[in-house]
């Protein structure tokens, strides 16, 4: 009785689940459909991503195997052939010098003149290639310095030029080069030392020296194989020569012999002796990316942050062209370097990462690099702007102001930015609130156009407050213009170069007020030989200059 029960109920449930299922197979259907629609176009996206990956991979370990093979035979070449070895030698040295020019032109280049104002009131300062910045130099520097291989017989310099587009290189010399544009964009120290230790891995591994070996060696590798095929299109043409002749018994079989066994030959030794063509470059920054993950993790810094930067990049490629280039690439190629990282960081590298993590953690970032990168964001968004890399321009100000936010400059050109792309009300006003902070922290009266920028936004308001408010700020405008030209005029050429900076440097370190007295001058008594040293003030003047008496102007002629 008990097991009938069972089998009722049992065959109960089994009915109830059958009849719910049917009911629910229209909406399923409904809905599978749908499914099935982006399940296909999903799974074809997803084959096609395979296939380019795939696709990649083969090319990629091709390249490092034609490139592993080029290298052997020019290494070879190198140590036997005492010609071939000159002449790398030679090549290599007339890079150094090249290179060693390049790295005066930088140390010691202008990239503009002295001009009073350009187009927007704005006032050009005079700048070298390299990122006038002390203090960010020096960091760069000695951050790059703690990343050289232990042992390491070759010496570095690690500099930052002023430039918005994204890019690093290195020069045979030592001298690793990184643009404020790249720079900017990275998010902690752990990315920067990345790139650093990419740069340098190119020098340390003697890429320059052996590209140029490589170059003169596949010249000579393929007229080895160009050799080897007309060899055995000689033999199979021969063998040939002699079937043909075997069969008709007369020169015309061997001759069309002859020829096909040729043709034939030399097709077969094609395929045994190819030419090589090898991407350099693409093959020196794949091992250069392996180097530098290896040493910022002996270096202690985190390693996977780098797949980060390439993601990054990646973003800014696709949105301005001009991104791509210097060190970033295009995006296909940004995309290969990220996933070649993190195959990397997962297989090889990833018992020494989970080891360190287990010693107590790596360093990402550190208290110095946020307070250097504030100024260096800053700067670079306002080179952004004069380049109209509108985003670029608009990312490094707001990250610049992120860090610190009382840098009147950095509100200035950022409200310049978004006054510039504004499209509705609420971007210009926010634009205007960025201009009116700028005004309130500009305590030196550095930016008087700070004050016009501010009277042309309220200028378009009708109302009769407005328009108040932007006579205000014009006659502001003015009387800040006169008091920096008045400044100007006192100090004359006595204040350091790096004045703005001092500025900063104050102003991060507590101080955002200060200005220098008035200098101390130095005067000749008109009466005597001696020397009177005192302190100018505003309402001093120099003592008169007796001047030589004018020469009569000569009478024009009728």
């Amino acid at each position: 009785m008990f097991y009938s029960s069972r089998i009722r109920l049992t065959a109960v449930g089994m009915l109830v689940a059958l009849l719910l299922g049917c009911s629910a197979m229209p909406v399923l259907a409904q809905e599978s459909k749908e499914e099935q629609k982006l399940r296909k176009q999903q799974e074809e996206a997803d084959r096609k991503a395979r296939e380019r990956a795939e696709k990649d991979q083969r090319n990629r370990t091709r390249n490092e195997k034609q490139y592993q093979s080029l290298l052997d035979f020019g290494l070879e070449l190198y140590s036997n052939d005492s010609e071939f070895k000159d002449n790398v030698d030679e090549d290599y040295l007339q890079l150094l010098q090249s290179h060693a020019m390049e790295a005066f032109a930088i140390n010691t280049g202008k990239r503009a003149e002295l001009a009073r104002n350009d187009a927007d009131g704005d006032k050009f300062e005079v700048r070298r290639t390299l990122y006038d910045n002390p203090r960010v130099q020096d960091y760069v520097n000695r951050l790059g310095q703690r990343l050289v291989p232990a042992g390491s017989d070759k010496l570095f310099a690690f500099k930052v030029v002023y430039s918005p587009i994204p890019y690093a290189y290195t020069l045979s010399t030592g001298t690793v080069l990184v643009s404020t544009g790249l720079v900017s964009l990275l998010d902690n120290e752990a990315q920067l030392a990345y790139v650093l230790a990419h740069e340098l891995g190119h020098v340390h591994s003697d890429h320059w020296k052996t590209k140029i070996m490589m170059a003169l060696a596949e010249d000579e590798y393929n007229a080895k194989q160009a050799r080897k095929r007309a060899k055995w299109g000689m033999f199979f043409a021969g063998l040939g020569a002699v079937a043909g002749g075997a069969i008709t018994r007369d020169a015309s079989g061997a001759m069309l012999g002859a020829i096909i066994g040729g043709v034939s030959g030399y097709a077969v030794a094609a395929a045994m002796h190819r030419q090589i063509g090898v991407d350099w470059d693409k093959a020196q920054e794949d091992a250069a990316d392996q180097f530098a993950l290896q040493t910022v993790l002996d270096a202690e810094f985190d390693a996977s942050e780098a797949p980060k930067v390439f993601a990054s990049l990646e973003g800014v490629a696709k949105s301005d062209s001009r991104a791509q280039l210097g060190f970033i690439g295009s995006p296909k190629r940004l995309r290969e370097r990220r996933a070649t990282s993190e195959k990397i960081l997962s297989g090889p590298l990833s018992a020494k990462v989970s080891a360190m993590l287990g010693r107590g953690g790596l360093q990402g970032t550190s208290g110095e690099y946020s307070a250097v990168m504030a100024t260096l964001k800053r700067d670079n968004g306002i080179e952004a702007f004069r380049y109209d890399m509108l985003e670029l321009a608009k990312k490094n100000l707001e990250a610049s102001i992120g860090l610190l936010s009382n840098d009147a400059l950095a509100n200035y050109y950022l409200g310049r930015v978004l006054r510039q792309v504004g499209r509705t009300d609420q971007d210009l006003e926010r634009a205007n609130q960025y201009m009116i902070t700028a005004v309130r922290l500009d305590t030196r009266n550095l930016i008087p156009d700070a004050r016009l920028q501010q009277a042309l936004a309220v200028m378009s308001k009708t109302d009769s407050a407005s328009q108040s408010l932007a006579r205000t700020l014009l006659k502001d405008y003015v009387a800040s213009y006169q008091a920096q030209q008045q400044t100007a005029l006192r100090f004359d050429e006595s204040l350091p170069v790096h004045m703005a900076l001092i500025y900063d440097y104050l102003r991060n370190t507590g101080e955002p007020a200060w200005v220098p007295s008035p200098p101390t001058m130095v005067r000749l008594s008109a009466a005597s030989d001696s020397v009177t040293v005192g302190r100018v003030s505003a309402n001093d003047q120099p003592p008169p200059v007796e001047e030589a008496p004018k020469a009569a102007k000569p009478r024009r002629r009728p």
